[in-house]
């Protein structure tokens, strides 16, 4: 925000992008422009594999066989909340993460891992893996369609085996404040499950808004 100065505390929104954008997408530049104006400081950043990382992640797995992209992608994220909480001017105990659709997934894995995350708000980030349809976001995308967590790939057959899903994932996320938007007609989300998801978080008396 204009005017910041060291002597303030801000807030800020790190904002992790979706599946065929880049951290420099003009499109985010409303949203940006609206924090802004409200005091709040934003960061944003290619992910491993898009924008100015896209050779980074074409050889990844040649580089590093035994890691994960998604593992990468929240290791990244707790590196850049990390550098933000030693900005004078930021705020580290309201340090947030917002994102869509990738960017929302990569932010429900790094808030279950780092307590500095003060609440995230995410869209079209997730369905249940357990529970998924063929045609909806499941195993298969993960660990063959974009080779984000490839030893999910162990479990396609059997997606009810699978050790971790969602709502374990999002119940760690406590007791940070979660913002959950789903859209009815989200072709590869189940608003069904991702609702049943919700409430029996709220019955963890976690604080969710779907």
């Amino acid at each position: 925000p204009s005017g910041t100065t060291e002597k303030d505390k801000i807030p800020v929104i790190v904002l992790l992008h979706k599946y065929t954008n880049t951290g420099f997408d003009t499109k985010m530049n409303h949203f940006i422009q609206q924090s802004l104006e409200k005091g709040m400081a934003v960061f944003t950043m290619d992910l491993l594999g898009y924008g100015s990382r896209i050779e980074e992640g074409t050889s990844f797995y040649e580089r590093y066989p035994s890691w994960s992209k998604m593992g990468k992608m929240v290791t990244d994220t707790q590196a850049a909340i990390n550098a933000l909480g030693e900005i004078d001017f930021i705020d580290k105990n309201q340090i947030y993460l917002s994102g869509y659709a990738l960017g929302g997934t990569v932010a429900i894995f790094t808030a279950a891992l780092q307590d500095e995350v003060a609440g995230i708000a995410v869209a079209s980030a997730f369905t249940p893996l357990r529970t998924a349809e063929k045609e909806m976001e499941g195993i298969h995308t993960y660990s063959h369609l974009y080779g984000l967590i490839p030893k999910w790939g162990y479990f396609i057959d059997q997606p009810d085996k699978i050790p971790v899903d969602f709502p374990e994932i999002m119940a760690a996320i406590s007791p940070a404040p979660l913002m959950v938007i789903s859209p009815e007609k989200d072709r590869h989300a189940s608003i069904k499950q991702v609702s049943r998801t919700i409430d029996l978080l709220e019955k963890l008396s976690l604080k969710v808004y779907g």
